[in-house]
């Protein structure tokens, strides 16, 4: 009876190896990676790796992958963690890029994924520095415009203002004319005194005889 035990149990081993399910694959086929695996926050980054070729046709992964990590935007989760999904090729392999949200704590995150119903088996890590104060770039100065020189007019020094100079001729007739007056004006009343003095002084007979005898 022994040999037939035997023989039974290697046919239950090699029925059990057969009805394995593909996902069940060893995990030494998955791999996952970041790229870049530093980054800062508001940057975008890309999720790749391989479930194995052996995993991906006719299995549960072959319509795709949930990455995980606490790194990602919170659009949609699993058990709390931000998730994002990726496609999965004939071949095994999958990407994804996505946007680390600029308020992002700055940190290493895990990256972890699963499809079918289980773990991937892999991780990457992604490191997240703080985001990057925008910078102003000053517009540009233009150059100087070349051209002919054009140099200003002179302004003539401004003129010594002094009292005016008067002509001889006029300081002449400033002083003539009025002299003239008063010499006119002087005669005039020398000869009013004379005419009022002789006539109330007329002169006597005897000193008017004596005139004619002297004559």
């Amino acid at each position: 009876m022994r040999p037939v035990r035997i023989i039974a149990a290697v046919v239950f081993a090699i029925l059990t190896l057969l009805t394995v399910p593909a996902w069940a694959a060893p995990a030494a086929l998955a791999t996952l990676q970041v790229s870049p695996s530093s980054v800062a926050a508001g940057h975008s980054v890309t999720v790749s790796g391989s479930v194995g070729p052996e995993s991906a046709a006719g299995s549960e992964c072959a319509s795709g992958v949930t990455l995980l990590s606490r790194a990602f935007v919170h659009t949609q989760d699993f058990a709390g963690v931000p998730a994002l999904d990726a496609a999965v090729r004939p071949d095994g392999t999958f990407k994804a890029t996505t946007t680390i949200p600029r308020s992002k704590a700055a940190g290493s995150y895990t990256i972890t994924g699963r499809c079918g119903g289980a773990n991937l088996g892999v991780s990457a890590t992604l490191v997240v520095r703080a985001p990057t104060s925008p910078t102003t770039t000053p517009a540009p100065v233009p150059p100087p415009a070349t051209g002919p020189t054009v140099t200003p007019p002179a302004v003539p020094a401004p003129a010594v203002t002094g009292p005016p100079t008067q002509p001889a001729t006029h300081l002449a007739s400033r002083w003539i004319i009025p002299g003239l007056v008063a010499l006119g004006s002087g005669t005039l009343a020398a000869l009013g005194v004379w005419a009022l003095y002789r006539r109330r002084h007329p002169a006597s007979p005897s000193r008017q005889g004596r005139s004619r005898t002297a004559h």
